[in-house]
């Protein structure tokens, strides 16, 4: 009877271990990352047919590389739109079951960017839902936050300062 009992505490750490691997992996892929900050480094450099292989087809609308491309850069164009500064995190990635890692993330960044109308620039906090599309991860949504409570969740250790003057700027991260 007991070595029964001992062949089946070897079998169950055996299986346990094999998920905590998985998991580990899962934790450390920084392929959902990658995929965010090549699509936003590409945007912010204009190189829009470049960006177009980081994204689905939902994220353009089913369009062609030229017929997408050619509209984002004009709207950048009309909009002077300039992203200053990235600040991609980690990816959250999560199992699918004790030995598959799921084939989606949420991939968190920080965002610094000005346009035609609003010249000083802005910070916006964005979550981009990332997929595994044929073996590549693509981004398949992304989503501003602007619910602190949402924000906090995300971005945890950042600090985010309301002012009474409005001319006035809250201190960098």
């Amino acid at each position: 009877m007991s070595k029964l009992i001992w062949a089946l505490i070897a079998i169950a750490m055996v299986v346990l271990g094999g998920g905590y691997g998985n998991r580990i992996q899962c934790l450390s892929d920084d392929g959902p990352q990658m995929a965010v900050l090549g699509y936003l480094s590409a945007m912010k450099n204009a190189r829009f047919e470049d960006a177009y292989r980081f994204v689905t087809a939902s994220m353009t609308d089913g369009k062609p590389v030229a017929a997408w491309a050619a509209q984002q850069r004009k709207m950048y164009q009309l909009g002077a739109v300039k992203i200053n500064e990235l600040d991609v995190r980690k990816g959250h990635r999560n199992l699918k079951n004790m030995f598959t890692c799921a084939g989606s993330a949420r991939v968190p960044n920080v965002l610094h960017a000005s346009d035609l109308f609003n010249s000083q620039g802005s910070t916006e906090f964005e979550v981009y839902s990332v997929i595994m599309e044929d073996g590549v991860w693509k981004i398949d949504s992304q989503e501003t936050l602007f619910d602190e409570t949402a924000i906090k969740q995300w971005f945890p250790e950042d600090k985010m300062l309301a002012t009474d003057d409005p001319g006035e700027l809250p201190p960098a991260n």
